[in-house]
């Protein structure tokens, strides 16, 4: 006998057996159930248990905070208007280049 699908041609079905090779499937007749079947089940002896790790707690602690902090610092936003109303936002473009370079080289060294 053989598999055909979409008019393909496919292997022969393998005969039964009473032994399982590899790729074989264990059919039981629709009368008869496995013995598992009719064993009654048993509670298991353990149970299950999940140990989080101190780097995975920090983790957490820190997402936790990272969601309860505003998006915008309200406070940050008030100081930068009044110092461009005062004309004292952006006046020294050197220190603004000292202090963009001392900002990237104290994240290089961290």
């Amino acid at each position: 006998m053989t598999n055909r699908i979409d008019g393909n041609q496919g292997a022969p079905l393998p005969a039964p057996s009473t032994s399982l090779g590899a790729g074989q499937v264990d059919r039981v007749d629709a009368g008869k159930t496995p013995d598992r079947a009719n064993k009654p089940a048993v509670a298991a002896a353990k149970t299950d248990r999940v140990e989080v790790s101190q780097d995975a707690t920090f983790v957490n602690t820190v997402v936790q905070a990272a969601h309860e902090t505003p998006a915008l610092r309200e406070d940050k936003i008030a100081a930068a208007k009044k110092a461009l109303a005062d004309g004292t936002l952006g006046q020294d473009a050197g220190a603004l280049a000292d202090a963009l370079i001392d900002h990237m080289l104290d994240d290089q060294k961290s």
